[in-house]
């Protein structure tokens, strides 16, 4: 018989994360719009070609394209996310016919408008609802960590802190690639965890442990399948997983099936190329050569990038480019200049309401970096598993400080579910050091005086 007590909170759970999830997906109508999400709507056309039509021969790869816009948006960009606004407007009753065009970044607004750049209205919430919902996993997902890192009071807070950032909730609520990136990147690194802890119990093999490789393995393609950037979480979450045996203590790794391990690594990784590689069609007449060509297309445009917005100059730039991006909850909701013209009211109407996350200011971002300060110290006292996740939040800000060439908050998103998780358990840990201390001051004998 089931333990009633266990049961109502494992209810509890399932019940604050279906408030979480209302909360992210109530805002889908009001956040502000951005041009980008014009251009991943109308790559959702593959959806039409692929599912609806069964044609393939649209996504393949030709050296010499009749619309070589259309071939570079293809490549340089996921395909999660657009599949997942296809379906979208399919359910919704849309059709291919009531796709807008890619956004126009050399024209203004009207221009846009009036040439059919702009998606209507039941598309954009269409598609919005789709990169919403992949958010929500994300929650979850930050969750579940949390709760194997930290435990249930660590995993309430690191959801609660997650669900209502404003640049979390900004950038996946938009019908973009971020909804697909949190989703994918955040479950890759849960089966990590999930892994890491498995074989921290001297479980080194077994059905549960090759599932949970296998688990890694796809949910790791996916996440480079809908934006290429999120190979950082997946390479992190196979050195976690990779590296433990090395680091385990002498008695535990003399139990373990080397032969097993390393075959384990490496078919988990060859499942998340061939993920990958299903979900771009594109790469598939010449899988060997794309990621060159997908590089030498992404190098100019963030040369054009830094030229036109401005860049960091100095290391001193990109520190405190990065502590703010970490520890600031103000949302950039545009990167153009000009752009606060088009979408000003609904900025302004967008955080007069309850739905774009906690306030901003100096006291939640001191607030937060305590946790995070809290929370490392709880972590590195927890072991390989508590190191992994340090390692997660760690070796993303670093990559991130090394690679990002300008303050643009989409760059910086992967670093918001690590921190979350980070300052989660660090509240865990106050409230576990609140607990004990209450409990020894009744067992004190001057305390009772």
């Amino acid at each position: 018989m089931s333990d009633p007590r266990r049961a109502l909170w494992r209810a509890l759970d399932v019940l604050w994360l279906a408030v979480l999830a209302v909360y992210v997906l109530a805002g889908v109508g009001d956040v502000p719009f951005h041009g980008d999400e014009s251009s991943l709507i109308a790559m959702s056309r593959d959806y039409y070609h692929l599912v609806q039509k069964r044609d393939i021969e649209p996504m393949l790869y030709d050296p010499t394209p009749a619309d070589p816009m259309d071939q570079e948006l293809r490549l340089i960009n996921g395909t999660v996310g657009k599949m997942a606004m296809g379906f979208a407007w399919d359910m919704a009753g849309l059709t291919v016919a009531d796709l807008n065009e890619p956004w126009l970044w050399g024209a203004d607004w009207e221009f846009n408008a009036r040439t059919g750049h702009v998606p209507g209205e039941r598309l954009l919430r269409a598609a919005r609802l789709s990169s919403a919902a992949l958010a929500v996993l994300s929650v979850a997902a930050v969750f579940a960590i949390a709760w194997i890192a930290g435990g249930r009071p660590a995993a309430w807070a690191a959801a609660l802190i997650y669900a209502t950032d404003p640049v979390v909730l900004l950038n996946g609520r938009r019908a973009m690639m971020e909804g697909a990136h949190l989703a994918f990147s955040t479950l890759a690194v849960l089966a990590a965890v999930w892994v890491v802890r498995e074989q921290a119990r001297s479980n080194w093999r077994g059905r549960r442990l090759a599932a949970g490789y296998a688990a890694l393995g796809a949910l790791a393609g996916l996440a480079v399948a809908s934006k290429h950037p999120a190979i950082l979480a997946a390479g992190l979450a196979f050195a976690a997983v990779t590296v433990q045996p090395l680091v385990a203590r002498a008695g535990r790794a003399k139990q373990m099936d080397w032969h097993g391990h390393g075959l384990r690594v490496v078919g988990a990784g060859l499942l998340m190329v061939v993920v990958f590689l299903f979900l771009n069609p594109a790469w598939w007449s010449d899988p060997l050569h794309m990621p060159r060509r997908v590089l030498d297309m992404r190098r100019p445009l963030l040369d054009q990038q830094v030229a036109g917005y401005g860049g960091y100059e100095r290391l001193g730039e990109r520190l405190e480019g990065l502590a703010r991006q970490a520890f600031g909850v103000e949302p950039q909701y545009y990167e153009a200049p000009g752009w606060d013209e088009w979408i000003a009211g609904e900025i302004a109407q967008y955080e007069r309401s309850i739905l774009a996350g906690r306030a901003g200011g100096w006291g939640w971002s001191v607030l937060l970096a305590a946790l995070t300060l809290v929370g490392t110290a709880a972590l590195a006292r927890r072991g390989y598993l508590g190191l992994s996740v340090l390692g997660w939040a760690a070796g993303t800000a670093l990559v991130l400080f090394v690679v990002t060439p300008l303050a643009w908050q989409r760059y910086y998103l992967p670093l918001h579910p690590p921190l979350a998780v980070v300052a989660g358990c660090g509240v865990g840990a106050l409230g576990m050091g609140m607990r004990r201390w209450r409990r020894e001051g009744r067992h004190d004998p001057d305390c009772a005086r």
